[in-house]
């Protein structure tokens, strides 16, 4: 009797956590962020690091995602579709901070990137470079 009690709990606790959705849009307008370095304390090879943008009645949509491999990765950001209706994308200008840790379905904010260059708006065809997210 335990052990049915023991998994239908667990069972419940998995099934009540919320589903993050890392799926994106390839709208054809996107920048590049590159990440140099991460503090080791923080994230772990494997773990992944995604942007999200804001959309109506308290929304918000992946604007893309890379795999951190404990080296320097590219994480392509991608930007809004004005051919379309809906926002599918980062606007211009828009700030693409903060950028999430998510490790084992459960979504941290990542604080205190340190820019080499760039900036933390999005632009069409833009580069960014974080030296460090401490």
């Amino acid at each position: 009797m335990f052990k049915f009690i023991f998994s239908f709990l667990i069972t419940l606790n998995l099934l009540s956590q919320e589903s993050i959705d890392l799926t994106f849009k390839n709208t054809g307008s996107n920048m590049t962020v590159a990440i140099l370095k991460i503090n080791d304390n923080l994230v772990s090879s494997g773990d992944t690091l995604a942007v999200f943008y804001d959309l109506p009645k308290n929304k918000s949509a992946c604007g893309g995602f890379v795999v951190w491999n404990n080296d320097r990765v590219a994480l392509t950001i991608w930007g809004n579709d004005n051919t379309s209706k809906e926002k599918d994308g980062f606007l211009n200008n828009e700030e693409f901070l903060p950028i999430f840790h998510i490790k084992n379905g459960v979504k941290r904010k990542i604080l205190n990137p340190k820019f080499l260059a760039g900036s933390k708006y999005f632009s069409h065809n833009g580069i960014s470079v974080i030296e460090s997210l401490d």
